[in-house]
C-alpha cells in the first residue's frame, strides 16, 4: 500500500473527480486476431495451448512510436516474435526482456518483453506477431477483446478437441458487436469456435473504476479435464478440484515449528489472554514484515516457508499469511489459510478459476466465530476489514475438503473522521483548541500517509494534513496519541489561529466556519467519466465547531441547514444559534462506495447544494442593528 499523506488530502478533502489517461488516437488496429490450439506434448506429457497473436496498426499520424509489450512467466512462453513496418523488418528491431514490475510488486516471476514500433509516416502499417506456448491450462483463464487502442475487427478462435474440456463464458458482451461461430473439423475431431468483434473502442483508464473484469469484454476459459495419451488430466473441474491443487502447494511448503514456536513464544511473553496473544501475533506481522507482492506463476499461489518469511523481514499476502497461521498455530490455536478474490475482480468461487482469487489471509477460529486476520493491511485492528475484502468469497482450508464463507460488511461506523472545535474571533482570525480522531480505514490512511513520508518530522506531516497546506491556519501546541496501537482511536489535539477567517465589514463580522469543505469540488464530468466511481472506502465524517459570539454581538444571519439522504450518502450541514454561542455540524455519509455512472446526475445536484451551503457565511451583527 502507497498511501500517501497528499491522497489522504485528496480522497478524504477534496474532489471525487477522477483522472483519466485519454485513449491513443495516434494509431488504430485495422485486424487482429488471436488463435488458441489445445495440443497434447508426448514428450512433457501435459496439454499445453499454443496462441498466435497478430496484430495490424495503422498510423494516424507522422511519427508515431507505439510501445509494444506481451507477458509471460514460468508457464507462458515465448516462442517466437515478428514485426513489419511497411512490409519490412526494421532495421534495428530488438525485444527487450526484463522482469515485470508495477506499483507494489518488488519481484516477479513474470516477465515482459517489448519494444518501439516507429511509424514514421502517416498511414504507414505495421504487423506484430507473438507466437506462445501456456504449458499449463490452469493459467489460461481468460481472454480480453479491447486493446489500447481502438480495434476494426478482432478475430479470437479457438481450436479444442473433442479429447478436451473447456467451459467458455461471455463476460460483458453487451453494448459490443461481437459474434460466434462454431464449426466442427472431423479430420482433428476438434470444435473450432469463432469470436468475431467490429469496433472496439480502445480501453479508457479511469481512477477509481471498477477493476477491468467488470468493464470490458472477455472470455472466462475454464479449463476442466482432459484425455489424452492415455491419460487423464483434471484442472478445475470443480471448485473441490481447485481447492485440492491449492491444497497439494501448500502441504508441500515445509515451515521450521522449533523457530516458529520460539519466536510465538517471544512475542506473547508475558500476556495472560488468548485474546491479547493473538493480538500480539498479528500486530507482530503487521508491523515487522515487509508486504510485497509475488504475483502470476508458481509464485503467485504457493506460499512461502513462515519461517524464511520471518527470516527476510518481507513477504507477500501468502507468505504473511501463512506466518501468521504458523505462529497462531504453535500457541495452539485453530489458525488456516484463506483464498479470496478482492473487489477487483468481478467473479467469485462458484466459477473455479486461478482468475477467481488474488489474495490471501488468515482464518481464525476462536470461541465459536471465525476471526480472518489479513496482515497486509498494517493498521487496521483486530475485527476491522478493508473495504476490498468486505463481503467477498473466502475458501477457508479444513484438511482435505474446505469451507466457504464470506468476510464480514461492516457498517460506515468502521470508519470515523471527527472534529471538534472550540472556536473564538479575535481580531480577523479564529483562535482556539481542536480535536481530531480518527478510527478505521480513516485512521489507517492516515498513518500510512504520515509514515510513509521519510524526510519530514512527524509532526511537521501532520501540520501539513490538517492545516491542508493553508499556511493561514496556524498549528501550535500539537498533541498525537495511538500511533502504535491499532485497537485504539488516533487523536490529535492542537491549538489553532486561522488568520484571515473573518472578514469585517461597517461593524458586521463574516465568519466561514468551515476550512474543510469535504467534497466541494467533486462534481463528476459526465461528458469525460465512462466508468461507475468506486470510493477507496465508506466515510463517516463528522465536523463540529463551537463559537464564541462576541459580546453584544449576535448571530444576524446564518445558512440554512441542508439534508441530503438517500440509499448511497448523506449530507447534513446544521447551524444552532445559542445565547453567545453559535454551533455548526456537518456530517457526510458514505454508504455505498460504488456509485453508478446512473446516479452521476444526481449527485451533481446534490454536490451543487452541498457546495452552495458551503459558500454561505455567517453573519454576525451588533444587539442594536
Amino acid at each position: 500500500m502507497d498511501r500517501r499523506l497528499y491522497l489522504c488530502v485528496v480522497l478524504l478533502f477534496s474532489v471525487v473527480c477522477a483522472y483519466a489517461a485519454p485513449p491513443d488516437s495516434s494509431a488504430f488496429i485495422s485486424s487482429a486476431k488471436s488463435s488458441f490450439q489445445f495440443v497434447y506434448n508426448h514428450k512433457e506429457d501435459r496439454v499445453e495451448i499454443k496462441q498466435i497473436s497478430t496484430t495490424n496498426y495503422v498510423s494516424n499520424n507522422y511519427q508515431v512510436n507505439l510501445p509494444i509489450s506481451e507477458t509471460y512467466n514460468n508457464k507462458v512462453k515465448i516462442d517466437d516474435i515478428d514485426c513489419k513496418v511497411d512490409n519490412h523488418t526494421p532495421k534495428d528491431f530488438k525485444p527487450l526482456d526484463s522482469y515485470y514490475s508495477v506499483s507494489d510488486v518488488f519481484y516477479s516471476d513474470e516477465r515482459i518483453c517489448y519494444f518501439p514500433l516507429f511509424l514514421n509516416k502517416k498511414g504507414s502499417t505495421a504487423n506484430v506477431t507473438f507466437n506462445e506456448t501456456i504449458t499449463d491450462p490452469r493459467y489460461f483463464t481468460s481472454i480480453f477483446f479491447p486493446e489500447n487502442l481502438a480495434v476494426t475487427t478482432k478475430d479470437v478462435v479457438l481450436k479444442i478437441p473433442r479429447w478436451m474440456k473447456v467451459e467458455l463464458k461471455e463476460m460483458n458482451f453487451g453494448g459490443f458487436n461481437i459474434k460466434k461461430t462454431s464449426v466442427y473439423d472431423s479430420g482433428a475431431d476438434a470444435d473450432i469456435i469463432t469470436y468475431t468483434a467490429q469496433n472496439l473502442p480502445a480501453m479508457y483508464r479511469e481512477s477509481n473504476s471498477p477493476g477491468p473484469t467488470y468493464i470490458y469484454p472477455h472470455l472466462m476459459v475454464l479449463c476442466k479435464q482432459a484425455t489424452a495419451g492415455g491419460h487423464s488430466f483434471t484442472y478445475f473441474n470443480t471448485l473441490a478440484d481447485q481447492y485440492g491443487w491449492y491444497r497439494e502447494l501448500v502441504k508441500g511448503v515445509v515451515n521450521d515449528k522449533d523457530i516458529l514456536a520460539a519466536k510465538a513464544k517471544e512475542i506473547t511473553a508475558g500476556l495472560a489472554t488468548g485474546m491479547d496473544k493473538i493480538k500480539a501475533v498479528f500486530y507482530y506481522v503487521q508491523n515487522n514484515i515487509r508486504y510485497i507482492a509475488f504475483e502470476d506463476g508458481m509464485a503467485g499461489f504457493k506460499p512461502e516457508k513462515a519461517d524464511e518469511v520471518l527470516r527476510k523481514k518481507y513477504g507477500d499476502c501468502k507468505g504473511m499469511a501463512n506466518l501468521t497461521k504458523a505462529l497462531l498455530v504453535a500457541l495452539g490455536y485453530d489458525a488456516r489459510l484463506c483464498w479470496l478474490g478482492t473487489d477487483h475482480i468481478a467473479y467469485d468461487y462458484q466459477t473455479p478459476s486461478m482468475a477467481v482469487d488474488n489474495h490471501m489471509i488468515c482464518g481464525l477460529n476462536y470461541q465459536g466465530k471465525t476471526i480472518y486476520l489479513d496482515a497486509t493491511e498494517t493498521y487496521l485492528g483486530i475485527n476491522e476489514y478493508a473495504e476490498r475484502i468486505q463481503g467477498r468469497q473466502v475458501l477457508m482450508e479444513d484438511g482435505d475438503k474446505y469451507l466457504l464463507n464470506r468476510i464480514p460488511v461492516a457498517t460506515s461506523t468502521q470508519n470515523y473522521d471527527f472534529e471538534n472545535s472550540k472556536l473564538t474571533i479575535t481580531g480577523n482570525s479564529l483562535t482556539g483548541n481542536v480535536d481530531h480522531l480518527w478510527k478505521g480505514e480513516d485512521r489507517e490512511m492516515v498513518i500510512s500517509g504520515l509514515n510513509s513520508i521519510k524526510k519530514e518530522k512527524t509532526d511537521d506531516a501532520m501540520i501539513r494534513f490538517l492545516s491542508d497546506e493553508n499556511t493561514n491556519y496556524g498549528i501550535h501546541d500539537l498533541k498525537m496519541q495511538n500511533m502504535d496501537d491499532p485497537d485504539k482511536e488516533l487523536t490529535v489535539a492542537y491549538n489553532v489561529d486561522h488568520k484571515n477567517a473573518v472578514s469585517s465589514f461597517s461593524k458586521a463580522y463574516y465568519v466561514d466556519l468551515d476550512l474543510k469543505k469535504e467534497f466541494l469540488t467533486s462534481a463528476i464530468k459526465t461528458a469525460e467519466r465512462k466508468h461507475d466511481y468506486w470510493f477507496y472506502h465508506r466515510m463517516n465524517i463528522v465536523k463540529q465547531t463551537e463559537l464564541t459570539i462576541p459580546v453584544d454581538y449576535k448571530a444576524s444571519s446564518i445558512p440554512p441547514n441542508l439534508d441530503i439522504v438517500n440509499a448511497d450518502y448523506e449530507f447534513h450541514i446544521q447551524y444552532t444559534a445559542q445565547t453567545g454561542k453559535l454551533n455548526y455540524k456537518k456530517s457526510i455519509l458514505i454508504k455505498n462506495t460504488h456509485l453508478a455512472a446512473t446516479k452521476f446526475e444526481q449527485w451533481n445536484k446534490d454536490i451543487e447544494q452541498l457546495a452552495k451551503t458551503y459558500n454561505e457565511s455567517v453573519v454576525l451583527k451588533p444587539i442594536n442593528q
